[in-house]
């Protein structure tokens, strides 16, 4: 079974958020699958990047919609984000010296936080964005 099986617990209700989740749990998927296969670093390796440069781009694009919302969980959710960015540069640094574990440890670790931070952290800054973006209607409209 799968580490990477998207479920309605892990939509936060806002589609581009909710479609750049999906993007990463397929990514993690596609490792799994590669990895499963029997895949070596030559192809794991450039899989792993991209996995991390899509939490990059979807990272800073959570960052700016909070600081643009003045979001007040701002730092403890950025946190969040810079301790995930951390261990894949560890889980990559890993690989690249050859350790057979580092991708199973990887997905399993990616699997666990995403999953735990799609259904608390970034519901709570859905939530917030989307009164936010209410607000904001509300006041143009007036």
């Amino acid at each position: 079974m799968s580490l990477f099986k998207w479920s309605d617990s892990n939509e936060v209700y806002m589609p581009e958020i909710d479609a750049e989740h999906r993007a990463l749990f397929q990514i993690g998927k596609d490792i799994e699958q590669a990895l499963a296969a029997g895949a070596g670093i030559e192809l794991l390796k450039p899989m792993v990047e991209a996995l991390m440069a899509s939490a990059e781009d979807h990272f800073a694009h959570e960052e700016r919609l909070m600081q643009a919302a003045r979001y007040s969980a701002f730092e403890w959710h950025k946190r969040q984000h810079d301790a995930v960015r951390r261990r894949m540069l560890t889980f990559l640094s890993s690989l690249e010296q050859g350790d057979p574990d580092a991708p199973k440890l990887l997905l399993e670790y990616v699997s666990d936080w995403i999953c735990g931070h799609t259904a608390t952290t970034d519901r709570m800054m859905a939530a917030a964005l989307r009164n936010y973006q209410r607000k904001r209607a509300r006041l143009t409209a007036a």
